[in-house]
């Protein structure tokens, strides 16, 4: 048994670590997926960042490539051809020295571009094989108002649209000694295919995954293959693609083929500054990588600011479920013995150990406040039954106590009849009025008439219908706990309580035994108190009161009739002639005389009246708040009833005697119980010299106070 509760304590510590043990793995596991969230996030967006920023630099990297391959390649090529000396010398010798020039420079093009010779006598055009250019006078219209560049060759050139959508890079150089009239040289070079080809042969050889379109009018210029799917000439970019055309100053987000790209642009103006066409980068995120260094620093937050948060929630859990459950536990604890274990021991929100030890101080305070209010009542039903009070009202406060000790709702005491007590008490409470009297629960066939019959211990949490008669139901008796009232010599009676609201224990059954204990402690005290009492106050044959009590008895009343100025009567009573009776059938037939005369007596006068055998064949009556009148006729009744009472004895014959009776009514000429006395026993003697079997009273109207008959 006694390592059960280390068991106990064991599996608590172990409960409570695996709860704390949760908590922190919470944290660990709630820093890990911030810090794992706080990493991709910061990884998505450092890609996206580095896709934008190396879409923009492969757009114009892919744009500083195509306009050396177009239009600055045109501005050379007219800046050679015009600083020739055989250019300067054709212009001076007019249009038909021209042509030659042109065809001559024109072997030295590049494949596709055109040469045009703009001089006072016209222009001459020389353009490679298989090269067409239409709306040709259109855009020689837009350069021959284009500025002079040769100084700065690197900076020149232009773009320019055909009417078939096709883009030329136009480069425009003054024929050298010629003056600004003497004319100039055109070059223009289309961008195609090729071109496209080698800004992405460059842009591979840069480390840049891009993919490269270049649009006019809003339409792709030349076929390109885009994420796996080729689209033609001619054809609208899809609709992702759309949105990185709107700002040039940074690269937007686009999705084709489920990849992701980073969609740059840049476009290209004519000589005004109107924009012709567009070129259009993709760039793939595979190659961008995010290192380390990148992310340690948002890395290094995310955790640390997890980690104060897991610390505070821990700060959190453990204040409000242990520290603060413990704060008042120990207060509760603390207030146990000081207002007797009657404020309950609750925490409620802890962890479950610091509960469950709540839990357990609360069923050890039950315990003590059961032991402290139990050992309270079994000494206040000990100084009530040992005290000076009745014996009923002793043994009502004991029912009452007895009620709040067990919880029950009747309790009740029944003492059988005896000498003392001849119609038994029945005591109760909790029951309502009016009450079964003994003989009904004596006679009756429940449960209560058959402890009754034959008291013995007994409990019953629910009373059967069979155990449940009529006083049950009267009592409203539902279960019980029945102790006999048992002594050496009998059975007193029986204790029973019922009607709980909580089922009955081992401590119950103990309180019950012990207070009927003490029960039959006080009966039989009482009991024998009563025959002691009774004993000295009465007389052993007669069963009226000595002279003793008669004299202590007057001495009261006279006091009583002194203080409230009321009449107050005593009559002395001697039986004639009773020595005779003696004297002839013995002092046996003589006591029975004296009993008979005793009772008959008793039942004449009133039940407030007291009657006592003052000695031998003497009686004596007091008749509290009695005027002469009423006394004189209450003794002439007795007289009466006297000479009519035949006393049978045992061989079958009867005795008949008289009474001489004499009176006194106070405070006619009297002065305390012994005067009366004396003066009711000079009435008396002065009826039996008078002749006997009369009533005579004292005349205070008589100044020698001699008696006067009736």
């Amino acid at each position: 048994m006694a390592s059960q509760p280390t068991t106990r304590r064991r599996v608590r510590r172990k409960s409570f670590a695996s709860q704390f043990a949760l908590v922190l793995l919470a944290v660990g596991l709630a820093t890990a997926v911030a810090a794992g969230a706080v990493a991709w996030v910061e990884t998505q967006q450092a890609r996206t960042h580095q896709e934008a920023q190396t879409g923009l630099g492969a757009v114009r990297l892919a744009a500083i490539l195509l306009r050396l391959q177009t239009a600055t390649a045109s501005e050379r090529f007219a800046c050679e051809v015009a600083s020739l000396p055989a250019t300067a010398a054709a212009y001076a010798e007019g249009k038909s020295s021209l042509a030659p020039l042109a065809k001559a420079a024109a072997a030295n093009a590049t494949s596709g571009q055109v040469l045009v010779f703009f001089g006072s006598q016209g222009a001459v055009l020389a353009q490679a094989p298989a090269t067409k250019v239409p709306g040709l006078a259109a855009v020689l219209g837009e350069a021959r108002g284009a500025p002079y560049a040769c100084t700065d060759p690197a900076a020149g050139g232009f773009f320019v649209t055909t009417q078939a959508g096709q883009l030329l890079g136009v480069g425009t150089a003054p024929v050298a000694g010629g003056g600004a009239d003497a004319g100039r040289i055109v070059v223009l070079t289309p961008v195609g295919a090729g071109t496209l080809r080698f800004v992405q042969q460059m842009l591979d050889i840069a480390g840049l995954h891009s993919s490269t379109a270049l649009l006019v009018g809003g339409r792709l210029a030349l076929p390109v293959r885009l994420a796996g799917t080729t689209y033609p000439a001619g054809a609208q970019l899809p609709r992702s693609l759309r949105s990185a055309l709107r700002n040039y100053q940074q690269a937007g987000q686009a999705s084709l083929g489920g990849t992701q790209f980073a969609a740059a642009a840049l476009p290209f103006r004519t000589q005004g500054g109107q924009e012709v066409a567009t070129l259009l980068v993709l760039e793939s995120g595979d190659a961008i990588s995010v290192t380390v260094t990148d992310l340690a620093l948002p890395l290094a937050l995310a955790v640390a600011g997890v980690l104060l948060l897991g610390m505070l929630v821990v700060f959190l859990l453990v204040e409000h479920f242990l520290n603060r459950p413990l704060r008042r536990l120990d207060i509760a604890v603390q207030r146990l013995g000081l207002d007797g274990y009657a404020a309950p021991v609750t925490v409620e929100g802890g962890a479950e150990e610091i509960t469950r030890l709540a839990a357990n101080f609360e069923l050890v305070r039950k315990q003590l406040r059961r032991q402290l209010l139990i050992a309270t009542g079994r000494t206040v039903i000990a100084s009530t039954l040992t005290g000076n009070a009745p014996l009923e009202q002793a043994l009502d406060q004991v029912l009452r106590s007895l009620i709040d000790l067990v919880d029950a709702d009747v309790a009740m005491i029944l003492l059988r009849p005896h000498s003392q007590m001849p119609r038994g008490l029945l005591l109760s409470t909790g029951v309502a009025e009016p009450a079964p009297t003994w003989a009904e629960l004596e006679g009756s066939e429940g449960i209560i008439g058959n402890l009754i019959r034959e008291p013995r211990f007994l409990v019953r949490t629910h009373l059967s219908p069979e155990e449940r008669n009529s006083a049950e139901e009267q009592l409203g008796l539902r279960d019980c706990l029945a102790e006999p009232l048992r002594s050496e010599d009998h059975d007193l009676g029986l204790l029973l309580v019922g009607n709980k609201r909580r089922p009955y224990v081992d401590e119950d059954y103990t309180l019950c035994r012990g207070v009927a204990d003490q029960i039959v402690i006080a009966v039989e005290k009482s009991t024998r108190l009563a025959v002691t009492q009774r004993e000295a106050t009465t007389d052993e044959m007669t069963g009226l009161y000595n002279y003793r009590f008669l004299v202590g008895y007057l001495d009261q009343q006279v006091n009583v009739a002194e203080r409230a100025s009321s009449p107050l009567s005593v009559l002395m009573l001697d039986l004639d002639h009773f020595k005779a009776v003696n004297d002839s059938h013995g002092h046996p037939a003589g006591d029975r005389l004296l009993r008979q005369f005793a009772s008959l007596m008793v039942e004449t006068i009133r039940k407030s009246d007291l009657a006592a055998r003052y000695g031998g064949e003497e009686f004596v009556v007091v008749m509290a708040n009695t005027a002469r009148d009423d006394a004189e006729v209450v003794a002439d009744k007795i007289r009466a009833a006297v000479e009519e009472m035949a006393v049978k004895l045992d061989d079958g014959s009867e005795v008949r005697i008289t009474v001489s009776i004499g009176g006194v009514t106070f405070p006619e000429g009297s002065r305390g119980a012994r005067n009366l006395l004396d003066l009711s026993d000079r009435a008396l003697y002065a009826a039996k010299r008078n002749g006997r079997n009369r009533v005579e009273f004292l005349d205070p109207a008589t100044t020698a106070g001699e008696p006067v008959s009736i």
